[in-house]
């Protein structure tokens, strides 16, 4: 884990958060108004709680939210895991997703509850910490990056097709054969099937051309994010980034980026001297870090568990995700 090491942050005392967010079959979250007399009184948050020493992480999550709403956990997995420098205190955020638990959750405590969307969770006044939680939550685990279409441009259509009807809802258009003229004619169409299926397509051009198509958001390559000096796009739009190490993914956060991916984590035929990261390389990398991170390079949807364990959103891909290839 990495925190900040300036003295004024070693003064401050330190707290190990384990946060639960419950999942309702419908996608709606839990969330909860902190009472008076706290830190951060009337603003929002995830259930959770200060993990004991030597307590484990799933027994604190059971117990605090046992404590705080009255249910019972079954099922979890992690979502996301970061540090936060408050003013007063450090903390370790370990968040999980909670999909299944036993009994009604009600304010065992007092506080009150509000069940929402995660996409309009920006309507209720939430703890500064909450922003990255949020938008692991807005996004889903598999991220596809689309292969070149070559000059088969209804086989590449099609194929997108069975991709966005098979679930996947975040895509890229990575088209680095066509100039922007013909890279826009593709990503009109593509942006037209996406939105059919509620799909959020990203571009890697520039951010002009993202308003003009009606896209989700911009994908910044690493050449790209190392020469920007601020982020390209305003909040309501995706921004993510190519990343190949921690200092990639600091600069991301410093640009105020959505998410990122974080590559190779395995070999690559189309990277075959590029070391990989391995899933122990890919964690330390990204630990304490405040951002959604795919696991990209030589994995595929059916190693989302071991993503999760390292501390991804999911997983990104071309060949594994793109049907037919």
């Amino acid at each position: 884990m990495t925190i900040a090491n300036d003295e004024a942050s070693r003064e401050k005392p330190f707290l190990y958060i384990a946060v639960g967010v419950l999942r309702a079959a419908d996608g709606r979250v839990l969330i909860a108004k902190r009472r008076p007399g706290k830190p951060g009184a009337g603003k929002w948050e995830f259930p959770g709680g200060k993990r004991e020493p030597g307590e484990a992480v799933a027994e604190a999550l059971a117990r605090e939210l046992d404590e705080e709403l009255g249910v019972h956990v079954r099922e979890t997995r992690p979502l996301i895991r970061f540090a936060h420098d408050y003013s007063d205190r450090r903390v370790l955020l370990d968040i999980h997703l909670v999909e299944s638990w036993g009994g009604v959750a009600y304010g065992r405590e007092g506080q009150e509850l509000a069940w929402s969307r995660p996409e309009r969770l920006d309507e209720y006044d939430l703890l500064s910490a909450n922003t990255p939680v949020v938008a692991a939550l807005r996004l889903p685990p598999r991220y596809l990056i689309t292969p070149a279409p070559d000059d088969d441009t209804a086989g590449f259509m099609a194929a997108a097709e069975r991709a966005l009807a098979g679930g996947l809802r975040l895509l890229r258009l990575r088209a680095w054969d066509l100039d922007d003229d013909a890279y826009e004619v593709l990503a009109r169409e593509l942006q037209s099937l996406a939105a059919g299926h509620d799909a959020a397509l990203l571009l890697d051009r520039d951010a002009v051309m993202v308003k003009r198509v009606g896209a989700a958001g911009l994908h910044l390559t690493a050449r790209a994010l190392r020469s920007l000096a601020r982020r390209p796009l305003p909040a309501g739009f995706w921004v993510g980034a190519s990343c190949h190490g921690r200092a990639d993914l600091e600069r991301a956060i410093g640009l105020g980026a959505d998410f990122a991916t974080l590559s190779p984590v395995a070999a690559t035929p189309s990277h075959p001297d590029a070391a990989p990261l391995g899933w122990e390389g890919f964690a330390r990398a990204r630990e304490g870090l405040a951002l959604p991170v795919y696991a990209l390079g030589g994995v595929g949807p059916e190693e989302c568990d071991a993503a999760w364990e390292a501390g991804a959103q999911g997983v990104a891909g071309i060949r594994s995700l793109w049907p037919g290839r």
